[in-house]
């Protein structure tokens, strides 16, 4: 049995403080306390890199530990196992679907298709030489932590019944959105679509790997956008 509701939201909340607290303290040592007084992430490449690896990191360690408290296998209890082949199949061209979609979207209305804050990250980190480290940060390492998080963790513990499911998918998607502060309210309605998807083929397939896996390549497109953009 997982964990109840409460206990899940309760424990969920709990590693993410720790992961932004290590990460904050990280940064503040490094770029001192004036760093954490601006924006939650700046456009500077290296801070980037440290709060998202270290934020992610101490979350899912918290989370794993969470997990085998409860269940004999963490990787049961989060769901993380191989998705099968037209689960994939699935996923895949759901997600191409929607990011098509998003980014016409985002032409016709005359908006940047890369955030500035996303060239501006990836001009800093080249300028400091560690766009080496950039890439395995936002295209492995967020997305495998996040999901976890959301589509593992806690829509283990919430999503008990059918009954139950579709708030999940909607509330963690809508939380997962509003921690993209980096982005505008259109980049935010567009990351709850991809939250909204992401939760629905959690619970159609069971497999929190598939939406990592689908994560990931969502993150590697809009980081080879951004490479272009950037010039």
């Amino acid at each position: 049995m997982p964990w109840g509701m409460v206990a899940t939201i309760a424990i969920a909340l709990l590693a993410f403080a720790l992961g932004q607290a290590v990460a904050a303290v990280l940064l503040s040592s490094w770029l001192g306390p004036a760093a954490l007084a601006g924006p939650a992430l700046p456009a500077h490449g290296g801070a980037v890199v440290l709060v998202v690896v270290a934020a992610n990191v101490v979350q899912t360690v918290t989370l794993v530990l969470a997990a085998r408290v409860k269940a004999g296998s963490a990787f049961a209890y989060l769901g993380l196992d191989v998705p099968g082949r037209r689960d994939l199949l699935v996923g895949l061209a759901s997600l191409v679907a929607l990011v098509v979609v998003a980014d016409g979207v985002t032409l016709a209305a005359g908006r940047d298709l890369v955030p500035p804050v996303q060239i501006a990250v990836w001009r800093s980190a080249a300028a400091q030489g560690v766009l080496w480290l950039l890439w395995p940060a936002l295209v492995l390492v967020a997305p495998i932590g996040e999901e976890i998080l959301f589509r593992g963790f806690v829509f283990r513990g919430c999503a008990r019944s059918e009954k139950s499911a579709m708030p999940t998918i909607v509330l963690t998607a809508f939380v997962f959105a509003l921690l993209h502060v980096q982005y505008d309210w259109v980049g935010i309605l567009l990351i709850f679509a991809v939250g909204l998807l992401f939760g629905w083929l959690r619970w159609r397939t069971g497999s929190t790997t598939l939406v990592i896996l689908l994560h990931v390549v969502l993150n590697l497109e809009g980081m080879i956008e951004t490479m272009v953009m950037a010039g």
